[in-house]
């Protein structure tokens, strides 16, 4: 408290040695003025010798007035700075709530818009370091304990086969789970510290797209899902294995999310300079709340997790095309199903 007094007043004193120092060198330059009037005879011409110690005197009583003014209305063109240094000194101990109301000149609005769009960003950071804390948290430790737990009851010399094979497969799969997620976790921790894409190679997106969907047909035909595909013929340079990695994604969210039975609709044609890529399935849907945060790190808008995820995949989607200086969007309505559309640039910027 003493230390934050005798900065406002430091604040105070500083402005009133600025004003100070302007009084000392206009008098400063009066007086060299009038020595050197005095000198050419001008002063003894027109009289003013007797008034020379006068001008000394009005001076020195100008400079003693103009500090002790300065000193009390300087407070006033001063508040907006100390306002500013209290809200910094608040959002530096983390409380991102700090706000500036100062309105009072337009360079002094563009600062407190500046800096409360600051706060406002670092609230958000933080918000978002907390959610990915403790969902990265819940989800490590979900499959963690399952498998202890199974692993436990697998020691029971009593148990039938079939019970034991069972735990045995639900050990397998959340072990898988762990894999992916943990696979995941490095791929998104690597592409976020890109910034550039490289090793861009012209390639057949068309070819690598039918081969993705082959990939994955064991799982939409476990589904039962029939795919429905209209795929137009697109030469694309870009780097292959990263957007790979996007559709696989966005077709595994297609079949989790689809019914048994459901229709997944893929299309893709050129559009100018852009290759765009939809993907459209009948599932649940997304409600409109969810959508604006799909690309969200571990968001998942299934709250009840029936869906197996980890809520990686979009993020790590939604980085690559960005790194290719593409876009992705995300269309749903509850019970009418999803349609994620993906714009890419033919070739690559000059």
């Amino acid at each position: 408290m003493i230390r934050r007094r005798m900065n406002r007043f430091g604040l105070s004193i500083f402005f009133m040695l600025v004003v100070l120092s302007i009084f000392l060198i206009t008098g400063f330059f009066v007086i060299l003025i009038s020595l050197l009037a005095s000198q050419v005879g001008l002063l003894d011409r027109f009289g003013f010798r007797a008034a020379f110690p006068m001008l000394l005197a009005v001076l020195g009583a100008s400079a003693i007035v103009g500090s002790i003014v300065s000193m009390m209305v300087g407070r006033v063109p001063l508040r907006p700075i100390r306002e500013i240094i209290n809200a910094t000194n608040r959002l530096a101990a983390g409380d991102f709530s700090a706000r500036i109301t100062t309105l009072q000149t337009p360079e002094l609005r563009e600062l407190s818009y500046s800096f409360n769009r600051m706060a406002a960003e670092l609230g958000s950071l933080e918000l978002l370091r907390s959610d990915f804390i403790n969902n990265f948290s819940h989800e490590f430790k979900t499959p963690i304990v399952s498998i202890k737990g199974f692993a436990d009851l697998l020691k029971m010399d009593d148990l039938p086969k079939e019970e034991r094979n069972e735990y045995l497969d639900i050990i397998a799969s959340e072990s898988a789970r762990l894999a992916a997620m943990a696979t995941n976790v490095l791929n998104l921790s690597r592409v976020e510290n890109q910034t550039i894409v490289t090793d861009k190679q012209p390639f057949d997106l068309t070819e690598q797209l039918r081969r993705c969907i082959l990939m994955m047909q064991t799982a939409w035909e476990r589904k039962h899902i029939q795919f429905e595909v209209e795929l137009g013929e697109v030469q694309i340079t870009a780097n292959a294995e990263l957007l790979n990695q996007v559709w696989v994604n966005l077709f595994d969210n297609a079949i989790k999310f689809s019914d048994d039975g459901g229709l997944v609709e893929v299309a893709l044609c050129r559009e100018d300079d852009e290759a765009v890529l939809s993907i459209r399935d009948d599932g649940m849907g997304i409600p409109p709340a969810d959508i604006p945060h799909v690309f969200d790190k571990f968001y998942q808008s299934d709250t009840s997790r029936t869906v197996p995820g980890n809520g990686l995949g979009l993020a790590l989607a939604k980085k690559i095309v960005l790194l290719h200086e593409g876009s992705i969007q995300c269309q749903s309505e509850p019970e009418n199903g999803t349609v994620f559309t993906v714009r890419l640039p033919i070739a690559p910027a000059m």
